[in-house]
C-alpha cells in the first residue's frame, strides 16, 4: 500500500503525469520488489529459493545504469523526478541488492541452493558490453556513457 500510494503521488504530483514518469515507477516498482525480497529473507531468516548470480546480475545492471544517469541526463525522465527521485530509487535499489547479497552468501549461506544457482554471470555482462558498444542510443551524445546505460538495460534483461 505504501509503495503504491508514493507511485501515485511521484506520478501524478511530483512529474504532474508526464509520461516519462513512467520510467519513475519502473524503478519505484523494482525498489519495491527487491524490497520484498529482502523482507522474505528477514521473515524466513533462509535464502532458500534466492539466486546470489540473479542479485549479482543485478547489482551489476544497477551501477551500469548509475555510470550514466549520476552524471548525465540523456536517460532520465524530463519531468521534475529525473532531478534526483529516478536515481534515489536506483541508489536504493543497490543498498537493497549489495545487503541481499551479503545475507545470502554470509549471513544464510547455509540454506542458500548454490547447486541451483549455477548460471555464468560473467559471459552475460560481457556479451551486454559488447553488444551496447555495438547497439548504443546516443541520448547523452558521449558514447561511453550510452554504452554503459545500453548495458545496463541489457544485463537487467538477462537479470
Amino acid at each position: 500500500g505504501l509503495f503504491g500510494l508514493g507511485a501515485y503521488v511521484v506520478f501524478s504530483h511530483a512529474a504532474g503525469g508526464e509520461f516519462s514518469a513512467i520510467l519513475t515507477l519502473a524503478v519505484v516498482f523494482q525498489c519495491l520488489a527487491l524490497t520484498l525480497l529482502a523482507l522474505q529473507v528477514l521473515s524466513k531468516r533462509s535464502a532458500a529459493g534466492v539466486s546470489a548470480r540473479a542479485l549479482m546480475l543485478d547489482a551489476a545492471a544497477l551501477c551500469l545504469r548509475l555510470s550514466s544517469t549520476t552524471w548525465l541526463n540523456g536517460y532520465l525522465p524530463v519531468d521534475m523526478t529525473g532531478d534526483w527521485i529516478y536515481q534515489a530509487f536506483d541508489f536504493a535499489s543497490l543498498a537493497i541488492v549489495l545487503w541481499l547479497l551479503r545475507e545470502v552468501l554470509c549471513t544464510h549461506r547455509s540454506t542458500y541452493q548454490a547447486e541451483d544457482d549455477s548460471l555464468p554471470a560473467v559471459p552475460f555482462v560481457l556479451a551486454s558490453l559488447v553488444l551496447a558498444a555495438l547497439l548504443h542510443a546516443d541520448m547523452n551524445s558521449r558514447p561511453v556513457f550510452d554504452a554503459l546505460w545500453m548495458a545496463g538495460l541489457f544485463v537487467s534483461v538477462v537479470a
